[in-house]
């Protein structure tokens, strides 16, 4: 890689990052092995065993919120024997009753669609618990005396999914849902904590991997595909590019893929150079998804860029996929020169929406 290119010397320069990122999001980034050491902790002291049945768990949840039960139900769904689904909306599903379990998380406390599913909840008499840094939310819990998970304010709450996912899955555990996690966290926090040094600000482009892929991605429209584990990965990068680099991005699985967006692949044909496609693997993945993606890819335009999960647990090897993709979403803003924290057509919405 020559040390010369502008854009290679843009994403070494140290302090012009931490003059452009006035919110801090990449020390919130660097930090994620920590929170999810601590997230654990401070769920298994605030949530009791349940001697109950539990007849499926919900989970309420918008964006940053929403994506950390995507990656729980992902991790453990072969060990559940619920069913397990996240609602990003204003409706609680049916089905839902008092045997249900419904987890309402809201970073700030106040996203109306959660809150409108947690009065839902209450209607019918779930087993409600809370997660949430304040807001309405944490009042209402207060009042109704609802068990309540507090976490640190302060961050965005896409840089918050430590937070947003640990104490579910400790709740899980908790009920006997899910077996021990606490060799699965040990694991996820150090390989975190490793990868912070090889994906971060002081680690040079050319040695540096997360670097290297925003490189590629700049200026281009990215693809990320997963399968299976990765599934939530790929829509967690998808997620990270749209608010940190604000740059359109997709994601999409296999093999739903196969039965249907390989078809559009082939038009328009002149737009076909500004798209990358990016894998996400993972060696426990279907022989038959495996056969699928290799069969696609040879379909494609141009290379496909490929990341292999790594770690023992599935909690290591997905939450390491998507810490790749939180960073790589920051370089990506680095190189459009735009600050990565603030989220002004969100915020533009909510304040029109009242």
């Amino acid at each position: 890689m020559d040390a010369k290119d502008p854009l290679t010397e843009k994403l070494d320069d140290t302090s012009a990052i931490l003059a452009l990122d006035t919110q801090g999001q990449f020390g919130m980034v660097a930090g994620l092995g920590e929170q999810v050491r601590e997230a654990y902790g401070a769920a298994r002291e605030r949530v009791e065993e349940s001697p109950h049945e539990v007849g499926g768990v919900v989970v309420a949840g918008m964006g940053g919120s929403a994506i950390g039960a995507d990656l729980v139900r992902g991790v453990y769904d072969s060990s559940l024997y619920c069913n397990m689904e996240t609602v990003r909306n204003y409706s609680l599903p049916g089905w839902v009753d008092s045997r249900t379990v419904v987890f309402a998380i809201s970073y700030s406390g106040n996203t109306e669609e959660t809150l409108s599913c947690l009065g839902q909840a209450l209607e019918r008499g779930s087993r409600v618990i809370c997660i949430t840094s304040g807001g309405r939310m944490a009042a209402l819990a207060g009042e109704q005396e609802l068990p309540l998970i507090t976490i640190p304010s302060g961050l965005q709450p896409r840089a918050a999914i430590g937070y947003l996912s640990i104490p579910v899955a400790a709740c899980l555990e908790a009920m006997g849902l899910v077996g021990e996690l606490e060799d699965d966290v040990r694991e996820t926090a150090a390989a975190l904590e490793d990868l912070a040094e090889a994906y971060g600000m002081d680690r040079p482009a050319a040695d540096n991997p997360a670097k290297q892929l925003a490189l590629k991605l700049h200026g281009n429209i990215p693809v990320i595909y997963g399968a299976e584990l990765t599934a939530v990965a790929a829509r967690r990068w998808k997620g990270q590019i749209n608010e940190n680099a604000k740059t359109l991005a997709f994601c999409n699985e296999f093999p739903e893929l196969n039965h249907n967006e390989i078809v559009g692949w082939e038009r328009p044909a002149d737009l076909q150079a500004r798209f990358r496609v990016v894998y996400l693997e993972d060696r426990e993945t279907h022989t038959q998804n495996l056969k699928r993606m290799e069969l696609t890819a040879d379909s494609l335009p141009g290379e496909v860029i490929r990341h292999a999960t790594s770690g023992a647990s599935r909690l290591a090897r997905v939450l390491s996929a998507c810490y790749l993709g939180d960073w790589v979403s920051l370089y990506m803003a680095v190189l459009q020169g735009v600050d990565p924290s603030p989220v002004e057509r969100i915020e533009e919405l909510k304040r029109r929406l009242g």
